[in-house]
């Protein structure tokens, strides 16, 4: 149903993935994808969903460079770029590996850098990252965190009066964390209303539900800023605005 209702964004996002592979050539280029596990990462707790095993990281190679996102619902694969520009996008799963290859294509174009998540205890350095990126662009501000990232919540409760935080996880859905209860991701129309901005984990994109949230916050004309490595190469298609600082190149 998620992808019905976003079919003309990600078929534009399809179409331009295929006029930039055509210039670059890359058509019969062989594109490798694996799940990658908890200890690549090495995050500082088990807080984090990639801990839990919860989700995981699809990594893909292409021509020597990397591209990865988030997904709960991982495949491998290997196969021509090619194949992976037709493959349907109407799961989960085919999402993970399209996108994860279009990073790895955007990066080998130069248009988008630094296309590998953070490790270790870069992920907790990100929350106070996002504190001053958003004090500085948005001021003192009522924030919706569409998300569970404990690295980021910590730091925003500690700057921000009011913060609120969604997930889709229903073992995280209900349970205080850093003082705030996490809210089911049902509530999100009603508090981007109530929020001055909100922020969207790129994860969204490949489980379907980023465009409605977009939608959603143009409606109520609140500002959104999608974080993470995911939904990097999508956003730059489509001229969003990001964060994910502290990702890098290599593995």
């Amino acid at each position: 149903m998620a992808y019905n209702s976003n079919h003309c964004q990600y078929e534009a996002l399809r179409n331009c993935s295929f006029q930039l592979v055509k210039l670059l050539e890359l058509e019969n280029e062989i594109v490798d994808c694996k799940v990658l596990t908890r200890d690549w990462a090495n995050l500082p707790s088990n807080e984090y969903a990639l801990m839990r095993g919860k989700e995981v990281i699809l990594h893909c190679e292409l021509c020597s460079v990397y591209g990865q996102v988030f997904t709960d619902a991982p495949v491998p694969f290997k196969g021509l770029v090619k194949d992976v520009l037709n493959l349907d996008l109407k799961t989960s799963q085919n999402r993970a590996v399209f996108f994860a290859a279009l990073n790895a294509i955007m990066h080998l174009s130069g248009r988008l850098p630094r296309t590998v998540h953070c490790r270790g205890v870069d992920a907790e350095k990100c929350g106070k990252l996002l504190v001053k990126y958003i004090k500085t662009r948005f001021g003192d501000v009522k924030i919706l965190h569409v998300g569970y990232q404990p690295g980021h919540i910590k730091e925003l409760v500690c700057a921000f009066k009011d913060v609120y935080v969604t997930d889709m996880n229903p073992q995280n859905v209900g349970k205080t964390r850093f003082g705030i209860k996490i809210l089911p991701r049902k509530l999100n129309p009603k508090l981007i209303k109530k929020a001055d901005v909100v922020c969207i984990t790129g994860s969204t994109l490949i489980n379907g539900t980023m465009f409605s949230l977009i939608e959603e916050c143009k409606r109520q004309n609140t500002p959104f800023v999608l974080y993470g490595v995911s939904a990097k190469s999508a956003a730059k298609f489509l001229g969003y605005d990001t964060f994910c600082p502290l990702c890098g190149d290599e593995i």
